[in-house]
């Protein structure tokens, strides 16, 4: 057609160019039109990707939570570990021996380390306080913002899909009812904030790494952990008090944080290698993490979830589910 994709016939103009800014941070169609290898299900890999991106993302909230309970800092928390999460990846990146793509769009990865600074200071704080089912919302609504981007620039939409994509978004909500707990201090209003501030923080870094990751999978994550950690690392040197030692973790509190660093880099090589599979459906599954984080309290710390609760995480995996047979 003389150099004219179908999808410049198909889609407006505003759709158009979005969806070629972000096709060409990779080699594939955003839009779903992918030439599978013979006998490989490069789909079937993604949405697997996803899946431990999940497991990563939800214990590494749990066990950061946890982490925040003494007198550190949560900025502290979040830098210590995502410096650990770096000095993890060094290896990774020198077996390779490949070089950073020499593309302005890898400084995505950047945004999305900012961004999870963000999040992670709110959930972490909130954790913290005793609100051990405040991940589910937000994971819901920041994958919400994840997969209107994904579908704004092209990602296909079937009845299947979007019967999954609805179940999965409304079930990592509903998992986050719950009767106020005696050991949450915090009001209605203070958790719906924390909602809000947190998952548009996720929306941002789900759809800027899933872009970064196009160019390469490993130095997008590098690039994020290491701009996470100097985002927090910032705020604790300027807004703490007393001397630089006092403010570092305890010995004790070491080991706790190099389960974070370790789930952390996990969930996110995870998530970036999926990174051929579409924003909505890998952005939508990936956010299932809440459920990780709630099943872990519930086995470690005897949290109690409710039936609503219960019908909430079903429906999510449910929709997982629908989703990986759509797709």
């Amino acid at each position: 057609m003389n150099g004219i994709s179908w999808i410049d016939c198909t889609l407006p103009r505003y759709q158009q160019r979005l969806f070629h800014w972000y096709r060409g941070t990779g080699e594939s169609h955003f839009a779903g039109a992918y030439e599978w290898p013979a006998g490989i299900s490069l789909m079937g890999m993604a949405l697997a990707l996803a899946v431990l991106a999940a497991l990563g993302w939800g214990a590494s909230d749990f066990f950061g939570g946890n982490a925040s309970r003494h007198d550190t800092s949560v900025f502290v928390v979040v830098a210590v570990a995502e410096l650990a999460g770096v000095a993890a990846l060094i290896p990774v990146l020198i077996v390779r021996g490949t070089a950073p793509p020499a593309d302005p769009r890898l400084l995505l990865a950047a945004l999305a380390g900012g961004a999870v600074t963000v999040e992670l200071s709110m959930i972490y704080r909130a954790l913290a306080r005793g609100d051990a089912f405040i991940t589910a919302p937000t994971g819901a609504l920041g994958c919400a913002g994840a997969v209107g981007i994904g579908l704004l620039v092209g990602d296909p939409l079937n009845p299947s899909v979007a019967i999954g994509l609805a179940c999965a978004v409304a079930g990592a909500g509903i998992s986050a009812w719950t009767s106020p707990s005696a050991a949450s201090s915090t009001t209605v209003w203070q958790k719906a904030g924390v909602c809000l501030g947190a998952a548009a923080a996720v929306a941002v870094m789900l759809t800027s790494l899933h872009a970064a990751a196009r160019l390469d999978p490993y130095w997008a994550t590098a690039i994020e952990h290491l701009s996470t950690a100097t985002s927090a690392g910032s705020v604790a040197l300027i807004g703490g008090k007393g001397s630089l030692r006092k403010r570092l973790p305890e010995r004790g509190e070491m080991p706790t944080l190099a389960i974070v660093a370790v789930v952390g880099v996990g969930g996110d090589l995870a998530y970036a290698a999926a990174h051929h599979g579409p924003l909505s459906v890998i952005s939508a599954i990936s956010s299932l993490y809440p459920i990780t984080t709630i099943a872990l309290g519930r086995l470690l710390q005897g949290h109690q979830a409710t039936k609503i609760q219960l019908a909430g995480i079903s429906l999510a995996l449910g929709g997982a589910a629908l989703l990986g047979a759509a797709t």
